[in-house]
């Protein structure tokens, strides 16, 4: 049986009771880190949490038929940060259970889907579709992020932003920025300006989890704390939004919204 086992932003304090009955009736445990980061652990740390070894596998394996395979006569756990599915791949790895005759199980994890609106204090069913940042490569820009931004800003809607990460790089906030900021000046269609709102999130589920929000125009000059970041294009907002983003994440007490 193949098992996919959403663990959390952070281990210590969000793998569910049912997350480590599984793993423990694990015979082999794998981890993935391309698509998230843990927060306020090691790997080491995590093996000693649940008392297992665990083996750190890279994007082609995963992607390839190897967990598949080895899940025909043994149990296989995949550990996952976050939730299993929920803006991953990992999908993939279902539909070939379900090709191969392999039984498979996902354990939904605590995501930064859910966790974001908690911290800021935004309504859930205000994000638009959420899009991922990605590094520039030979001066790339892709459209279709731009694209889904404007998009959500003419509802109103709030955007979740995923930035990119490498084996050993973490896109920053305001690289994101910078990047969403180039983007405007290619393809000039109002999505963002100066006076956009972001929010920004620091380790998000970490004891040092930092929010903070305020119009483009300011945001770099603020302390955002170390990565993994998380961002937040903000929509049209409720008063009660508003008043959240000043008590939860810093946005300035005398500024001037134009409130729904």
């Amino acid at each position: 049986m193949l098992r996919l086992i959403g663990i959390g932003l952070n281990p210590k304090k969000h793998m569910t009771l049912e997350a480590l009955e599984k793993i423990n009736d694990s015979d082999e445990i794998y981890l993935e880190l391309y698509t998230s980061r843990i927060v306020d652990m090691t790997l080491d740390e995590l093996e000693n949490l649940i008392n297992r070894k665990i083996t750190l596998l890279d994007r082609k394996t995963i992607e390839s038929e190897f967990l598949v395979e080895r899940s025909r006569k043994m149990n296989v756990s995949l550990l996952v940060p976050g939730d299993p599915i929920i803006a991953t791949t990992h999908i993939g790895l279902v539909i070939s259970s379900i090709q191969n005759n392999v039984e498979y199980e996902i354990i939904n994890g605590i995501s930064v889907q859910c966790v974001v609106p908690s911290i800021l204090g935004l309504q859930n069913y205000k994000f638009g579709r959420s899009v991922s940042i990605p590094f520039p490569e030979y001066d790339y820009y892709p459209e279709s992020v731009y694209n889904f931004v404007l998009e959500n800003r003419k509802l109103g809607l709030h955007t979740l932003v995923f930035l990119d990460l490498r084996e050993s790089l973490e896109m920053s906030a305001l690289m994101g920025i910078d990047i969403l900021l180039k983007m405007e000046s290619m393809y000039r269609k109002d999505a963002i300006d100066k006076n956009t709102i972001i929010a920004v999130i620091s380790k998000a589920g970490s004891e040092k989890q930092r929010a903070i929000a305020d119009k483009i125009e300011r945001i770099k000059e603020r302390d955002l704390g170390p990565t993994p970041h998380i961002m937040v294009i903000i929509g049209s907002l409720h008063y009660m939004e508003l008043e959240a983003l000043k008590k939860l994440a810093s946005f300035p007490e005398n500024e001037n919204i134009n409130l729904l």
